[in-house]
């Protein structure tokens, strides 16, 4: 059972030199939003055991919260310095340089993460994301492979991996993938159209047009589904419709900048 805030300040009072117990009072602070006080707790942990790994660590992730990133990668830095094994530093160095758009990096502390301990699902996922990113497509796909084993109910696993697969020009295991994703997020109106998008590649133009009806009802106007319904009727030999429905999505996207290739691609289509 997890021990109150008045529980720790009281061991604190009593043994004030002990920095696992500081260590415990920033942690609730840190969970309180308080960082300014979580840092005097972890910095004084330090004043008397500067190798104290986890308070280096902890301090790294209170200057991340802080959006003070160099801080906290430094303090990341300091821990694994400290303790060469640990893993969940190596983990956070890569998804902050994976969200920052610094794939190389992030690929080199998220495969050291995962030598350290491959049994780390969320650690495969971001290894494959940055892999992904860097068009590293088979060694993306393992490590989702990988994921997915450790943690079969995580949707976004499903999902990447049907991305990288349709990328590859594996329909199949796209197709697999998704419809594994709606069985987990049936709500998810992207992957449903992803979804329809790999039926329609594997010329299940029936199947696909079902499901894509399954979106429209509850975005009708989602422009990548009438896209994807255009496409499938026109593959029926509904031509006259899918016309319509291309028509449809240019004038719902035009001048917006987040749809320029999809409206880049009707235009080419049409032979506008």
């Amino acid at each position: 059972m997890e021990k109150t805030l008045e529980q720790v300040m009281e061991q604190v009072k009593a043994d004030p030199k002990n920095p696992e117990l500081l260590k415990e009072l920033g942690n609730h602070y840190f969970k309180a939003e308080k960082y300014e006080e979580a840092i005097k707790q972890y910095q004084t942990a330090l004043d008397i055991d500067p190798n104290f790994y986890k308070a280096l660590y902890n301090l790294g992730n209170t200057y991340y919260k802080m959006e003070q990133f160099e801080k906290a990668v430094h303090y990341w830095h300091e821990a694994i310095k400290v303790k060469p094994d640990f893993d969940h530093a190596y983990f956070n160095l890569g998804y902050h340089h994976y969200q920052k758009g610094f794939m190389r990096e992030a690929i080199s502390a998220l495969k050291e993460a995962s030598r350290i301990n491959p049994e780390a699902a969320d650690t495969h996922h971001y290894l494959g994301l940055s892999y992904h990113n860097t068009n590293q497509l088979e060694n993306a796909v393992v490590e989702f492979i990988a994921a997915i084993k450790l943690d079969p109910d995580d949707p976004d696993y499903h999902y990447n991996l049907a991305n990288t697969s349709y990328d590859m020009g594996n329909y199949q295991r796209a197709a697999d993938e998704w419809a594994a994703t709606l069985e987990i997020r049936p709500n998810d109106n992207k992957a449903r159209n992803n979804y329809c998008d790999a039926l329609l590649q594997l010329g299940r133009y029936d199947e696909g047009l079902r499901e894509i009806e399954k979106v429209l009802e509850v975005e009708p106007e989602y422009p990548p589904a009438l896209c994807t319904k255009g496409e499938l009727l026109e593959k029926l030999g509904q031509g006259d419709k899918s016309v319509v429905l291309f028509n449809q999505v240019l004038e719902l996207i035009k001048g917006n900048e987040s749809w320029e290739l999809l409206y880049k691609y009707l235009r080419q289509k049409l032979g506008i």
